[in-house]
């Protein structure tokens, strides 16, 4: 049958109608077409251009970035170089916007930069409701969202938001984050919240995660019934400590004690009040208790969290100190490490093996080892229990071909770095802990620079021994995989505090225990100087924390080893004054210690160590420890070890042994000058025959020329002069 002239018309009809409506359906959808959701741009490898829609959640109180969310995530975008003009003055709050661009990484914020396009879709619209979680819920998975807490508190409570930075706050469940102001934020003014908030904020990240309220609409004050902070230790002795906590509102408090995380026994605490302590006694020595609170209020009841604490031991508390290289006896006060080569240690470490009679658990990252593993290995064979964990991501020929003895390999996500020791923690006078630098392997132990400490109390061993358990995942001589725990996914869960040998000590476990927190706080109670020794440094708190301290006089200086990490904090110190040197000589610099005051027996003389860089690995995901020694005799070898590396820098100024100090007179009555000091500001000390500070005086180059020592009593002293780039020392006498 043959085509008519109107079939064909119809035809051809049709398929112009049907290419139209195509052509208009893309040219309707055309952005949608091409936009991912933000789930699946988060999901991109960096460097590749995505396209996403999503309402944006922020203005100009947060500078030029703007946060959009879909109902999948949130990304950040950024008007950086390279992005098309007028992003940041055209996009608001409520817009609905696509944005093409690069997906990277800015100290860890996902975000796009630069923008090659965007189009505002709408504009006037509702804005996401926040994500209701805790502190401690904060991920990636709620990056650049808005979020919303309950019963936030402020450290600074009922301050002024003086200038931009970081402002701590908690949660009621004790957890504890940081929110951020810029320095143009219009919030910089007004009054920190001084009671509990519902808090609103974006949830950002700079090296750690951030949170970034937009104005003060975005802190709305409640009522809330909590514990405002964790319970506080003190008073420690033998036979009990002293908890103290507070309530936000007037409560009576029962206080539940056991020796398990599932504390069952009762005692009554007096008092209805916001603040509440109690005495706790006839405990028993070096034995770890769990405490919880109940608290009521007009009918409401809390539970703190179980918290563990330790009584004081009946161990002798000694700590011996090792370096595997020489010190600067000048600057020890006197005082003498056990060992200063790495013969010394090697055999004060397979001694104390040797002398283990029931239990050595080894948290070790890496071993080449045989002397050492042959040690562990005989102790096994004689019924020593042994339990060995090494780092999965590290060589370990040392245990290959497997020994008898039990061991895990762990931390697959990051690296399990400890490298410390625990033997016979259930024997009080033959408990140790060994703690430090020190890493199993030839290199480490003959080349490079490291400290290790050897310690006899039992309730620092029972600690160590609930972090080894921990990652073991039993208490038994067997691990369980199903239980054990590395990394991230580690808990809070061991005593803080001691007292050994007469000075306090403080234990901290990473990832969980927040210990940049710590260490920060040690830093910023410096007095008279701060050193630092580091491998790897890039934490910026840290690094922050350091250029404060030098910006108020008292001196600071520090090595590095690792000084081209990624976000590596040597070239901030340097441009900000701080006085630090690369390590570049031989043998790697593998310390990973800080001293402060170790001079100042008034202030509080004090050493952080142990297998913790100052790092944002070291904080956020390998498993780590470190102590906090509140001792001035160990203060003062580490300030030697310290002295003795400065000193072999070329760069050195002088020495304490040069020949351009000198005193006259010498005995002298009232007055000594002061001859041959470089033309540059520091600091003078007079130190007595204990290395106690009597005297301290800032000096200034080209106007002073004499110091004043009328108030000292006959005897024998010692003057100090610290500088950015020198150190000296003299002795005199004083008639």
């Amino acid at each position: 049958m043959m085509e008519t002239p109107t079939a064909r018309f119809n035809a051809k009809a049709m398929i112009f109608n049907r290419l139209f409506i195509l052509i208009l359906l893309l040219a309707l959808f055309q952005h949608s077409f091409f936009a991912q959701t933000i789930a699946d741009a988060r999901d991109q490898p960096l460097g590749n251009t995505v396209t996403v829609r999503g309402i944006v959640t922020n203005g100009s109180e947060l500078g030029k970035i703007r946060y959009l969310q879909d109902g999948t995530g949130g990304i950040a975008a950024f008007p950086g170089t390279g992005s098309v003009a007028g992003f940041d003055g055209a996009v608001f709050p409520g817009d609905s916007i696509e944005v093409s661009g690069t997906m990277v990484s800015y100290h860890g914020l996902l975000e796009i930069t630069p923008i090659t396009s965007f189009t505002i879709i709408s504009t006037g619209n509702a804005l996401p409701s926040p994500k209701a979680i805790s502190l401690s819920q904060i991920s990636d998975n709620f990056e650049s969202q808005l979020v919303e807490f309950e019963c936030i508190s402020f450290g600074s409570a009922g301050g002024t938001f003086n200038n931009g930075g970081s402002f701590g706050i908690s949660d009621s469940e004790g957890a504890t984050a940081k929110i951020y102001l810029n320095s143009a934020h219009p919030i910089i003014g007004n009054g920190i919240p001084s009671g509990p908030v519902r808090l609103r904020a974006i949830l950002s990240e700079y090296d750690d995660y951030q949170l970034l309220p937009r104005d003060t609409d975005d802190f709305v004050a409640e009522s809330c019934f909590f514990f405002p902070q964790k319970l506080v230790q003190s008073e420690i002795s033998t036979s009990g400590f002293r908890l103290s906590w507070e309530t936000s509102l007037s409560s009576n408090c029962v206080l539940h004690i056991g020796t398990n995380a599932t504390p069952n026994d009762e005692l009554p605490v007096p008092g209805y009040t916001t603040n509440h302590s109690y005495l706790l006694t006839n405990l028993t020595p070096g034995t770890i208790y769990w405490i919880q609170i109940e608290a009521q209020h007009i009918g409401q009841t809390i539970l703190s969290e179980p918290i563990p604490f330790a009584t004081q031991s009946l161990s002798s508390g000694e700590i011996k100190t090792y370096f595997n290289h020489s010190i600067d006896p000048a600057f020890a006060n006197g005082y003498i490490p056990n060992g200063t080569s790495y013969e010394e240690v090697l055999a004060e470490t397979i001694a104390r093996i040797d002398a283990a009679q029931q239990t050595l658990d080894l948290a070790i990252y890496n071993n080449n080892r045989s002397d050492l593993t042959n040690a562990v290995k005989a102790a096994h064979a004689r019924g020593v229990q042994v339990r060995y964990i090494a780092a999965s991501a590290a060589s370990n020929p040392a245990l290959d071909p497997a020994p008898l003895f039990p061991l895990l390999y762990g931390n697959d996500m990051a690296i399990m770095h400890n490298k410390f020791m625990v033997i016979d923690a259930d024997i009080p006078d033959k408990s140790w802990v060994m703690s430090g630098s020190l890493n199993w392997t030839n290199q480490n132990i003959v080349t490079d620079f490291n400290n290790t400490l050897f310690i006899q109390d039992q309730s620092l061993a029972r600690t160590y021994e609930i972090e080894f358990e921990e990652m073991w995942g039993s208490d038994g001589p067997q691990p369980d995989l199903l239980e054990s725990r590395f990394g991230a996914v580690k808990l809070d869960n061991t005593p803080h505090q001691f007292i050994i040998g007469g000075y306090p000590v403080e234990s901290y476990f990473s990832p969980s225990d927040q210990t940049t927190s710590r260490l920060e706080t040690v830093l910023r109670s410096a007095q008279n100087e701060a050193l630092f020794a580091l491998f790897s440094f890039t934490k910026n708190e840290l690094g922050n924390a350091l250029v404060d301290i030098h910006d108020t006089g008292v001196p600071v200086r520090g090595i590095m080893e690792n000084i081209n990490d990624n976000g590596a904090e040597y070239q901030h110190l340097l441009n900000n004054g701080v006085n630090v040197r690369h390590h570049n000589l031989t043998g790697e610099f593998h310390h990973k210690y800080g001293v402060v005051d170790a001079y100042d027996w008034t202030s509080d003389p004090t050493v952080v160590t142990g297998s913790h860089n100052w790092s944002v690995a070291a904080e956020t995901a390998n498993d780590e420890n470190t102590l906090v020694l509140h001792h001035p005799v160990l203060a003062s070898l580490f300030k030697a070890e310290f002295e003795k590396r400065w000193g072999e820098f070329p760069s050195s100024v002088f020495s304490h042994q040069s020949e351009g100090l000198s005193i006259f007179p010498n005995p002298a009555s009232e007055f000594l000058e002061l001859r041959g000091l470089p033309e540059e500001e520091g600091v003078i000390w007079i130190k007595n025959a204990l290395g106690q500070v009597l005297l301290s005086e800032n000096w200034v180059a080209g106007i002073q020329s004499s110091f004043n020592i009328a108030g000292l009593k006959p005897g024998q002293y010692f003057l100090t002069f610290v500088s950015a780039h020198a150190i000296a020392s003299v002795s005199f006498q004083k008639i």
